[in-house]
């Protein structure tokens, strides 16, 4: 792959904190439990084009783009580096960068095409994010996210794990400012996963990294059982949850399709 990419002096800040380590821990695992996020790929590739360079921000593992003209150079980015190896044993072309969304490594208007699935809500300010996707995505470039938001995951409130909460929509929606963007889509969509049985439900969470501590910070769902009675109790709270399909997990996601204002 070209080289021609800008990186500012940014480009090798550290990228060790909790959420990285948690990721990189699940990045060799990641794909046997991301039903979640396959579905909302599908989603989202359905509305993209690629053209030019190509960010996916947050890029886990790597995505497969369509690019039937061969132009497009693709970068991931990723805070953790364990999803990067990753994304580089399966996409050997694609350019890679370890960093932080909310401080893109990035020179000015140097990305035409801006793809980012289910990997922003674990920001803090999203606020931030957004000026630096403002920054960075040059005029008329385009930006397709996939963030999961608020009404996320009822069935683990019904188990009695607490759920931390996700950022409403509309406040999301709000950092695309009008003198910068012309937000073409944002419409919040459920997707929902079905599992065979209560372990596996738990692990597709634990799986794919999105896992942090039940005490407000960051998402997870551990568990205080006692023995084998506690946890026989919750796989029979979890089986009247059961639909033909198996038993579900309901995410609430937020598609915003943008284009830059020039």
């Amino acid at each position: 792959m070209s080289t021609a990419v800008e990186f500012s002096a940014q480009a090798g800040a550290s990228c060790a904190d909790k959420i990285a380590r948690q990721f990189s821990q699940a990045a060799s695992q990641y794909q046997r439990h991301d039903l979640l996020q396959r579905q909302s790929a599908a989603r989202l590739l359905t509305k993209i084009t690629p053209q030019g360079r190509l960010l996916d921000l947050g890029c886990g593992p790597g995505t497969a783009f369509d690019d039937s003209s061969n132009n497009t150079q693709v970068i991931g980015l990723d805070i953790a580096p364990g999803m990067l190896s990753q994304m580089q044993a399966r996409f050997p072309h694609y350019g890679a960068l370890c960093a932080d969304a909310q401080a893109l490594p990035l020179q000015d208007a140097c990305i035409d095409t801006l793809y980012s699935n289910l990997a922003l809500q674990w920001c803090r300010d999203f606020d931030s994010v957004v000026t630096e996707l403002t920054r960075v995505v040059r005029a008329e470039g385009q930006c397709h996210l996939a963030i999961v938001v608020d009404g996320s995951l009822p069935e683990l409130q019904t188990l009695g794990l607490r759920v931390n909460p996700f950022a409403e929509p509309d406040s999301l929606l709000s950092c695309f400012d009008e003198a910068n963007w012309q937000v073409e889509s944002g419409v919040v969509e459920s997707l929902q996963v079905h599992f065979d049985e209560l372990k596996s439900l738990l692990y597709s969470i634990k799986g794919v990294g999105a896992s942090a501590a039940v005490d407000g910070t960051v998402q997870q769902t551990q568990l205080q059982l006692r023995g084998r009675k506690d946890w026989q109790a919750l796989k029979a709270l979890a089986e009247r949850l059961r639909q033909p399909q198996g038993i579900p997990l309901t995410y609430k996601i937020l598609f915003i399709h943008a284009s830059r204002k020039g």
